[in-house]
């Protein structure tokens, strides 16, 4: 069955999403580009050249698989402490004296899911002080039930680990929910979970490898909440 033939069943059941599953990174904030640009800052110091395109093939794994990575593709002697250590303190930095770039519809997003009583979840990769200094910096309403992050689960996206956790702590069925992604990883995570997907691609503009796996690909949060929001109208014109 197509994600458009589950599309067409799901909507005529009430109330759907029962709940909506945020990724952070690149989905909420606009965290991934400054990470990107740290990695090239550091990357010189560190191999010779830059290392901010290598940001590509990592969205969405927590550190564990990062450090994998970099030993896969520099070697067991690749100093990731160091490189962890000097490109955090640059993010950090630029965090609190600059302040995120949140993403377009973010806030609205979360009005419309608060105000319609729809339950949010917050999981993500990224250790759990990554993810609270974002949340602190940006004063994202706490609206969120629980907030899983990579520190927390035993698998990193593509991994579906995450998604069915925060599935059985919903006490929901994966149909029932909805998640939001933006990166290659998280939307293999979300269809090998069975949770509909929605793409709002960020840096990652090549998204072939998951054609087929996500529900709609959106350019914004607020395209989003329009969509949902139509739905929830849709249904509400049915029941009259």
């Amino acid at each position: 069955m197509s994600w458009k033939e589950i599309e067409s069943k799901i909507i005529q059941r009430r109330p759907w999403p029962h709940a909506v599953i945020f990724d952070m990174d690149g989905l909420m904030y606009r965290t991934e580009q400054m990470i990107r640009e740290a990695w090239d800052i550091v990357g010189p110091d560190i191999v010779g050249h830059p290392l901010g395109d290598e940001i590509f093939h990592t969205m969405g794994m927590n550190r564990a698989l990062r450090v994998e990575y970099f030993h896969g593709k520099f070697g067991m002697d690749f100093p990731y402490e160091k490189f962890e250590k000097k490109y955090k303190d640059i993010v950090t930095r630029k965090k609190l004296t600059g302040g995120i770039p949140v993403q377009k519809g973010l806030f609205e997003l979360l009005q419309f899911l608060s105000n319609e009583k729809i339950p949010m979840v917050l999981a993500t990769g990224s250790s759990s002080g990554h993810t609270y200094l974002n949340l602190a910096v940006t004063r994202t309403p706490n609206v969120f039930c629980f907030v899983i992050c990579g520190d927390m689960v035993r698998a990193a996206k593509p991994d579906p680990f995450i998604y069915r956790l925060s599935c059985q702590k919903l006490g929901m069925k994966p149909e029932e929910t909805l998640v939001l992604e933006d990166s290659v990883n998280g939307v293999k995570a979300g269809f090998a979970a069975g949770t509909p997907v929605i793409m709002v691609p960020d840096l990652q503009k090549n998204t072939a490898a998951v054609d087929g796996m996500y529900l709609q690909k959106m350019s914004s949060l607020l395209d989003v909440r329009d969509y949902i929001r139509d739905r929830y109208q849709l249904r509400d014109k049915k029941q009259i």
